[in-house]
């Protein structure tokens, strides 16, 4: 199964349906430069409930306008994508086309991971919660000046959800809620 996913993604970047990021990754690679708290803007969606809305430029104007607001508060910022496409190809496609994000979690249709972790569990359930879903997330990052990085636990500043509501948000300046 390892070689299947292996070789999958391998046709995937061969075909051109993943493409690199020109975007500079803002977190640095030196542990020391991690510390301090970042945001994390995580993105719940389909291919289904993204096309043809305008998801796009909503994340992109989303991003900019939470990074522009976490830098001049001396925070870090993240975008993850969650995509509940059943297959990682699928589902890789569907984030690369969509947006730049940070990290990814795919596969797996409504038992990912991420999905689970996110949209929530009732009664061993994953919630009928509908998508797309955009889930604001804060974090505390330390260092020990060793090679150790302690993360501490994610802790949920806000909760958009459906599609009017997340460009309601973002149209609005996405503005951060207070700390």
């Amino acid at each position: 199964m390892r070689r299947t996913a292996r070789a999958g993604l391998v046709g995937l970047l061969g075909a051109g349906a993943v493409t690199a990021s020109t975007r500079p990754f803002h977190t640095a690679s030196h542990p020391s430069a991690l510390v301090g708290t970042e945001v994390i803007a995580v993105y719940v969606g389909s291919i289904g409930t993204d096309s043809l809305t305008g998801m796009t430029q909503v994340l992109n104007d989303m991003g900019n306008a939470v990074r522009r607001q976490t830098a001049s508060s001396g925070r870090g910022f993240l975008m993850r994508g969650v995509s509940i496409e059943p297959s990682v190809e699928d589902g890789i496609r569907h984030l690369s086309r969509l947006a730049h994000f940070d990290e990814i979690s795919v596969g797996g249709n409504w038992t990912n991971s991420a999905v689970v972790r996110y949209l929530g569990v009732n009664n061993g359930r994953v919630s009928d919660s509908p998508i797309p879903e955009l889930i604001l997330v804060e974090r505390e990052v330390r260092s020990d000046n060793s090679r150790m990085l302690q993360v501490g636990p994610e802790r949920e500043l806000a909760r958009f959800v459906g599609l009017d509501r997340i460009k309601q948000w973002v149209s609005s300046g996405a503005p951060l809620p207070a700390r």
